[in-house]
């Protein structure tokens, strides 16, 4: 009994070993197939973005500039507002073709691909009548050329084709209709710049000049290896000097005392009359503001033209969503010869710039700074053409750039390489919502760290008001 029950449980344990197996082996699997299947799955849910394909390998300055302005959320809902905001008989091709690019440049991927920028070639040579091709080869260029074209779409909508048009424009306005969204919406890469000219000698500023803007060219120091932006924008931004300036108020001083001498001297009595009339207009203009009696001057015949040194003070009345900086690096010699400035620009991710800009009030008094605090006023009758230049006819433009800080964060950056007379341009571009960047040299995209990036020798730069 005792041998019949050990060989039953010795058959027993000897089933068990045998069976074990077939329980065991299926959990190793599953756990290497769980593995490998999230290896796989972690593959899957990398995202890329695509790449775009240098046709002919003449187009690469398009290409970087277009990667680049994918980087930049506001001006991408900007495209988005026009077209859907535009009346309907307004035909927008380069707005839409580049607006549809840039949104494909955006589509999260699975994969690597690129394509042609073909919708923005073709809108562009149907608007300008000329080929893009490697005769043009400057991203730089290429980047103005695209925002003019805008412009001249922009400027069909807002300009009146009759009186007709002036009358319903006023009453789509008065409802709030489509028209006025689209006229008061600004190009978030539109800023606007103040700038003063004062004589040395006697202190005259002539009046404020106000200029737009979608880009800043910035010209680098030859000689020197490196140069911080900061050091550059407070160049732009600052005072400068202008040799053999033609002084209205010292050369009226001078007339004034030329007309007075020959009075002295006696002329006949129609000649005497003329200079007599110049010389109460002058002494009216001396007396209150040169600028202010204009239409009377321009009777007078200035009988002296004094030139003197004066300064120049620029800075930022209206800073722009996007900041975009260009860096001229052409330098010429007397021989003929161009070379490519190598100084490399040292610029941060992020930049206050609070500093560069006008505090809201611009006085037009050369012995005060030209920024001033803000005054109660934000609006008037002499500013708002200014504003309505930069398409300011919104309320929240009502109000100058001015307040505690004016963040912008780094989101693309254009790198030449090359010589002066040939090279390649690549672009490298934020991940949006993350620190990832991508280096982009055209189909080619691959991810790279902020300190690669930081290292380069920029050719422009794009930031963005956080």
């Amino acid at each position: 009994m005792e041998t019949s029950n050990l060989v039953t449980a010795s058959l027993f344990v000897t089933a068990i070993l045998i069976i074990t197996p077939f329980f065991v082996t299926p959990k190793v699997k599953d756990s290497k197939r769980k593995k490998k299947n999230s290896s796989i799955k972690e593959k899957e849910t990398k995202i890329y973005t695509s790449g775009l394909i240098n046709q002919g390998n003449n187009i690469c300055f398009l290409n970087s500039v277009l990667q680049s302005l994918a980087s930049l959320k506001s001006f991408r809902k900007y495209l988005e507002r026009k077209i859907e905001n535009k009346p309907i008989d307004a035909e927008l091709p380069v707005t839409i073709a580049l607006h549809t690019t840039l949104e494909r440049l955006n589509e999260p991927l699975t994969r690597q691909q690129s394509f042609i920028a073909t919708d923005v070639v073709w809108a562009l040579q149907a608007n300008a009548k000329r080929l893009i091709n490697r005769q043009q080869q400057d991203a730089h260029e290429l980047f103005q050329f695209l925002f003019q074209s805008l412009g001249v779409e922009e400027g069909h909508i807002r300009r009146p084709k009759s009186l007709f048009d002036i009358e319903l424009i006023k009453k789509m306005a008065a409802k709030n209709d489509t028209i006025t969204n689209f006229v008061c919406d600004r190009n978030p890469l539109r800023g606007l710049t103040a700038c003063r000219v004062s004589c040395m000698k006697c202190d005259y500023s002539g009046p404020i000049r106000h200029t737009t803007f979608e880009n800043i060219s910035i010209p680098l120091p030859s000689g020197l290896l490196s140069v911080p932006l900061d050091v550059l924008l407070k160049s732009y931004a600052g005072t400068d000097f202008i040799d053999e300036y033609n002084c209205p108020h010292c050369s009226l001083v001078e007339t004034l005392a030329a007309i007075e001498k020959a009075l002295e001297v006696g002329k006949n009595e129609l000649a005497k009359g003329k200079l007599e009339e110049d010389r109460q207009i002058i002494k009216k203009a001396l007396a209150t503001d040169v600028d202010t009696d204009i239409s009377d001057l321009l009777q007078v015949t200035i009988l002296a033209h004094v030139k003197n040194t004066a300064s120049k003070v620029t800075m930022f009345a209206k800073l722009p969503d996007i900041f975009s900086i260009h860096f001229s690096r052409s330098i010429y010699y007397q021989s003929g010869f161009t070379f490519k400035n190598s100084c490399k620009v040292k610029f941060p991710e992020s930049i206050d710039m609070m500093k560069y800009i006008s505090r809201g009030y611009l006085v037009n008094m050369p012995s005060e700074p030209m920024s001033a605090p803000p005054s109660p006023i934000v609006s008037s009758p002499m500013s708002s053409p200014i504003l309505a230049g930069i398409g300011a006819s919104c309320k929240e433009d009502e109000i100058p750039s001015g307040g505690i800080e004016n963040i912008y964060k780094l989101k693309s950056v254009i790198v030449h390489q090359g010589d002066h007379r040939s090279g390649h341009f690549i672009t490298y571009r934020r991940k949006e919502g993350s620190d990832t960047w991508w280096r982009l040299s055209d189909e080619y995209v691959e991810e790279v760290k902020l300190k690669q990036v930081l290292n380069e020798e920029a050719y422009m730069l794009f930031y963005e008001k956080t």
